[in-house]
């Protein structure tokens, strides 16, 4: 039987923290059920090992990061929410770099739930760039721009680089967000026949 009060949110929870302290490549089930204080066979009641562990995770981080988000995606002008987004981002990355990694490290998402987590978290951007009155695709190569230039950004700056004595991290992040923003702004005065409605 599992133990009264332990459950699968319990787990997860337990398991992002280990994971956030020791990394997630060195997160194992026995130091996991130790932190919880139990046996690693309780933990199967409620998990299918450790795959389903990470998976769990990647919804963790899914979830935190979209949360993370909310706020911003409705702010007006685009821009602003774009600027108000790319900020919040990148603090995610930066405070939860190990959730930020099980959400990137999976190889492809077959889990329902994970599934319809990925969904929400590319609708946020669709939402904030739905004032813009772009066609759809139009939309999706917007998205896909900003989501793989975030990502591409974070990940090299948790990697190391960016430590040029000549230009800050933080200037560089605040000029990519701009060229973005002014990516947008391009974008939207080509589809209007060069007025900006913006």
């Amino acid at each position: 039987m599992a133990r009264k009060g332990l459950s699968r949110d319990t787990i997860v929870d337990t398991a992002a923290a280990l994971a956030e302290e020791k990394g997630m490549e060195n997160l194992t089930l026995r130091e996991l059920a130790d932190a919880l204080n139990v046996k690693p066979a309780s933990l199967y009641n409620h998990l299918q090992g450790l795959p389903e562990l990470n998976v769990r995770l990647a919804e963790r981080a899914l979830d935190r990061l979209i949360d993370t988000l909310q706020q911003a995606v409705d702010i007006r002008p685009v821009t602003g929410a774009l600027r108000a987004l790319a900020t919040s981002y990148r603090s995610f990355a930066q405070e939860q770099p190990q959730l930020y990694r099980a959400m990137m490290m999976l190889p492809q998402f077959s889990d329902p739930g994970l599934i319809a987590r990925k969904q929400a978290f590319m609708d946020l951007f669709v939402r904030m760039l739905a004032p813009l009155d772009l066609p759809s695709e139009e939309r999706v190569h917007l998205s896909r721009l900003i989501r793989s230039t975030l990502h591409g950004f974070v990940s090299m700056e948790a990697a190391g680089f960016f430590r040029s004595p000549l230009a800050t991290a933080d200037e560089s992040f605040e000029r990519t967000t701009e060229w973005l923003c002014e990516q947008i702004t391009r974008t939207e005065a080509n589809d209007h026949g060069g007025t900006n409605h913006q």
